[in-house]
């Protein structure tokens, strides 16, 4: 029923507050106070927003307060964020006036490696 349904964005303003988990698609946008788990596409996380747990998108934006594991694809940690985690990523940009702390591992994509046509094998392959 909701499987081609087109997903924009959600906002979770500064007056929430959640402990818990969201699953999202689309971009998110965080503004208030997070005790838990989010799964998204894109996550941003507001100057105001402060966030304790594990976060997993392919885009990730801190502008906020973060304590916890961060994996994602590409993640920017813009001027005024304060990260406090272990962060996976593919692609990571932190600009000046952030502030990091932990520990931040880059995912390697490990390509498999073509199979060698010996020539026994090319001569089978002929046959």
């Amino acid at each position: 029923m909701f499987s081609d349904q087109k997903f924009s964005s959600s906002i979770l303003a500064n007056s929430f507050s959640l402990k818990g988990s969201i699953t999202c698609k689309g971009e998110l946008q965080i503004d208030g106070r997070i005790n838990g788990n989010i799964n998204g596409e894109k996550v941003i996380l507001g100057p105001e927003s402060s966030m304790d747990g594990t976060l997993n998108a392919d885009e990730i934006v801190i502008s906020g307060k973060f304590k916890g594991k961060i994996k994602g694809k590409s993640i920017r940690l813009d001027s005024g964020a304060i990260v406090d985690a272990e962060i996976t990523y593919e692609i990571l940009a932190i600009e000046d006036g952030s502030s990091i702390n932990g520990i931040v591992k880059k995912i390697v994509n490990s390509t498999p490696t073509k199979k060698q046509i010996l020539p026994e094998d090319k001569k089978k392959e002929d046959k």
